[in-house]
Parts: C-alpha cells; sequence; structure tokens
C-alpha cells in the first residue's frame, strides 16, 4: 500500500470534487481516467485479460528503481514486466500529482515514447484543464498548502508482449485546497508502455477504446480483489 496521506477516503462537504476530477482527466484523450460515480451512466463492460506469450506476476508486483534520474524521474527500467509495471506507476505519479503544467510537459519530454511526440504539450493542457475546473488560477505558482497528489496503489496487465504493455493502475487521487481541506476520489488509468532505445517509455495514457471504469474500487479491498487488483509494493531507496 502506497499512501500520500495516511487518512484514506477523505469527504469533506466543502469540497465536492470527485466528479469534477474525472471530467478534468478526460478532457485530453491521452490521459483518461476513468471513475464510478453514484451518478455516472453505465459503466461500458471492460476488455478481459488475455493470454501472455511472456512471463508476467500473478500477484504483488514488487517494484524496481530506475537505474539514473533524468529531469527529476527515474529512468532506465529493465527489459522485463515487472520493468514496464515500475516506469508505468513511477510515470503516472509523476504526471498525475502535478499542477504545474511546465513541469507536467517536462516529466513527457523523459517518459514518453517519441512516437507520440504530443504528449507533452497534451499533458500540459490537462493540467491547465486540472487547475481551472479546481477553481484555481490557471497560470502562475499555487500558494502553499494547494496540492493534487495521485498514487498507484494496486494494477492489472493487458496485452503484455516482450516490448509492450497495457498496464491498468488503480489509484488515490488527494486535492488539498488553499484552506488545507482535503478530498480523496480513486481511479483507473490505462498506460500503455513500450520498449524502445533501452527503456519502458510511456506511449498513452487511455485512448479510444480503454474505458476500465467497470473495474474502479477502493484499493486494499476484497472488493477490488475481486475485480483483478493485486498490489504494487514499492521500492526503497532511489535512483542517483
Amino acid at each position: 500500500m502506497r499512501n500520500f496521506i495516511g487518512t484514506r477516503r477523505l469527504l469533506p462537504a466543502a469540497l465536492a470534487v470527485g466528479a469534477l476530477l474525472v471530467a478534468t482527466l478526460v478532457a485530453v484523450p491521452l490521459l483518461a481516467t476513468h471513475r464510478t460515480h453514484p451518478d455516472a451512466g453505465p459503466a461500458t463492460t471492460s476488455p478481459s485479460p488475455t493470454a501472455s506469450p511472456v512471463p508476467v506476476p500473478s500477484g504483488a508486483a514488487m517494484l524496481v528503481q530506475g537505474a539514473r534520474l533524468a529531469d527529476g524521474i527515474e529512468v532506465g527500467y529493465p527489459h522485463t514486466i515487472i520493468g514496464a509495471i515500475s516506469a508505468a506507476s513511477d510515470y503516472l505519479d509523476a504526471v498525475a500529482s502535478t499542477l504545474d503544467p511546465d513541469y507536467a510537459a517536462s516529466v513527457m519530454r523523459v517518459a514518453s515514447d517519441p512516437a507520440n511526440p504530443a504528449l507533452p504539450a497534451n499533458l500540459a493542457a490537462s493540467t491547465v484543464t486540472l487547475r481551472a475546473d479546481l477553481q484555481l488560477p490557471t497560470g502562475g505558482p499555487l500558494a502553499a498548502p494547494i496540492a493534487f497528489q495521485t498514487i498507484a496503489e494496486m494494477y492489472q496487465l493487458r496485452d503484455a508482449t516482450a516490448n509492450d504493455v497495457l498496464v491498468l493502475l488503480l489509484t488515490d487521487s488527494t486535492f488539498v485546497n488553499a484552506h488545507g481541506g482535503m478530498a480523496q476520489t480513486t481511479g483507473v488509468f490505462p498506460v500503455r508502455m513500450h520498449w524502445t532505445a533501452g527503456d519502458w517509455k510511456l506511449a498513452s495514457i487511455g485512448g479510444a477504446n480503454e474505458n476500465y471504469s467497470s473495474l474502479d474500487a477502493t484499493p486494499d479491498t476484497q472488493t477490488a480483489a475481486g475485480q483483478g487488483w493485486l498490489a504494487l509494493v514499492a521500492a526503497t531507496g532511489g535512483a542517483s
């Protein structure tokens, strides 16, 4: 379990942002998260897992570290499915945990697949949209304690091959407003990873025909396990 804030499921009356976060993060097609909420329409049936031609973990994933740092994020992951899961988790935690569009674009310039050159600009645009929908200024620095944090807690795999895999990540997102109030919600991010130039790169986050909203659940619960979610166990230490 990889928590940003120890207290889970915080729902203060002053912060009704659950559905808002969904609308924001699906605004840019390449950054899509699908959450189930009481007022949502019928969920699209999620594609089922398929047999994989490469070895994949069947339980909790022991995440590994990247070999080195580049612009503040770890890169240089091993050419294994665990390497792909680790990279997907770290990259998503970085790009979905910022309200700074320049930082989001910077992360994507390091982490994204060169075959998808639009990702940095799209992630920056999504971050601006997120700020607007959270009723924050769309430009300039934000005063403390305003923060937005997303943590990947559990995973599933689809379409795993030696060089490509779709990593589904079940996340917690926490928004802290200017008064220190907090709201927390869950989400499902489909993160497609591609091995290229000696590393795992982020090819897309969400996309056409990738609605996994029916798999939304509270992480680390029997319900989540029953829907096929497996734990992520954080690596210790850090790249240097």
